[in-house]
């Protein structure tokens, strides 16, 4: 890691186009549950697996623009352009959403692949113009071209009738994007990589996602009959969005020089985990739904959510460590929510308790962590 003063960090504000751009992805990601919530638990894994396939490729396709406009963007006119043929592609691909079938071949792959083409442009444009350090441009082409290539080349093979080859080209585009900039690094100035406008927009994704909780969680206020349970699930997500601001707001040394890849990475985990724990408010509702398995899935995503966040304390402040002592709180407060859902399982209330007794103790590490910090 590498900190430096505040005077050395240039401040880039997050632009209304951007925030514009963000609205696609509302849309997107507000689409993501459907995939298993439609089928419920009997059919959960292959459900999951399209989920996970599907967040990947929203998360992935956000993240291409948001570092481009991160690291190069000026908003001229031709970037303007680009970027508003990028969030129509963005929106088809958000209608390939399907739960009934992993994906649309055509649609999804020539929408992926006009959005990639965009961003291909751009990149092309930064190394011929060479305003800045081209070192991370040639780097991200690189990465682009081998994944828009697989899509393109998907898009023309979904014409033929050559069986799944077509979906497993969209497979592999998928997790190359994930792992390629792990692998294929580059030589660049890192200071290239503007850290607090990345982080202030990873934020802003997160929000979306916590949005899309509360829209799930607002079927549970019924006008017509009060009760405390709606406000107990509300407050389970407001818990989580205060973890979630102390650590990544508030812990985080936003003004530092870095290439931010655990912290983009991470994100990618954080909004599945948060998915996952809407998708299984949304089974309390269905009467079908097995309690033992909402649990496990409940658990599951508390604690994806939780080492998402606390991977990211390598950015602390100077002064600031996460211990072994603190991950052993978190491993304490997983294992009795666990104990409490085995034995409350039935009532509903068994699962917010389960849900309080995992993120308190995190909680107030947090808050702890806070209060030190401001000493």
């Amino acid at each position: 890691m590498n900190l430096n003063n505040n005077l050395n960090i240039k401040q880039k504000k997050v632009e209304l186009i951007e925030l514009f751009y963000d609205l696609i992805y509302v849309y997107a990601i507000s689409r993501l549950s459907l995939l298993v919530e439609q089928n419920g638990n009997e059919a959960f894994l292959p459900s999951f697996f399209r989920y996970l396939i599907y967040c990947l490729v929203i998360l992935q396709s956000w993240l291409y623009l948001t570092n481009y406009a991160n690291r190069y963007c000026r908003f001229r006119w031709y970037e303007m352009i680009l970027i508003s043929i990028n969030m129509v592609a963005a929106l088809y691909m958000s209608n390939t959403i399907s739960a009934t079938q992993l994906i649309t071949p055509r649609a999804f792959n020539l929408s992926m692949t006009v959005m990639l083409m965009c961003l291909l442009i751009l990149y092309i444009i930064v190394i011929m113009k060479k305003e800045d350090d081209i070192g991370a441009a040639k780097n991200t082409t690189l990465i682009l071209s081998i994944i828009c290539f697989l899509y393109c080349l998907a898009f023309f093979l979904s014409f033929k009738n050559i069986g799944p080859y077509p979906i497993y080209l969209d497979l592999s585009a998928v997790i190359l994007g994930a792992f390629m900039p792990f692998l294929i690094k580059g030589k660049f100035d890192p200071s290239i990589i503007n850290f607090p406008h990345l982080v202030e927009r990873l934020e802003l994704l997160t929000i979306v996602s916590f949005g899309d909780s509360i829209v799930a969680i607002s079927q549970f206020f019924d006008v017509t009959h009060f009760s405390f349970f709606p406000s107990a699930i509300f407050s389970i997500v407001l818990l989580l969005f205060t973890c979630y601001v102390i650590q990544i707001h508030y812990l985080v040394e936003h003004m530092q020089i870095n290439r931010a890849l655990r912290m983009m990475f991470s994100h990618y985990f954080i909004v599945i985990a948060i998915n996952m724990l809407t998708i299984s408010f949304k089974f309390l509702v269905i009467n079908n739904s097995d309690h033992y398995f909402i649990a496990f899935h409940t658990v599951a995503a508390l604690a994806m959510f939780f080492i998402s966040i606390y991977v990211d304390s390598i950015y602390y402040k100077k002064g600031l460590v996460f211990s072994i002592k603190d991950w052993l709180i978190f491993v304490f407060s997983i294992i009795i929510g666990i104990i409490i859902l085995m034995i409350f399982i039935e009532p509903v209330w068994g699962l917010v308790a389960g849900c309080y007794a995992i993120i308190l103790p995190n909680l107030i590490l947090l808050i702890n962590k806070r209060c030190k910090n401001r000493l």
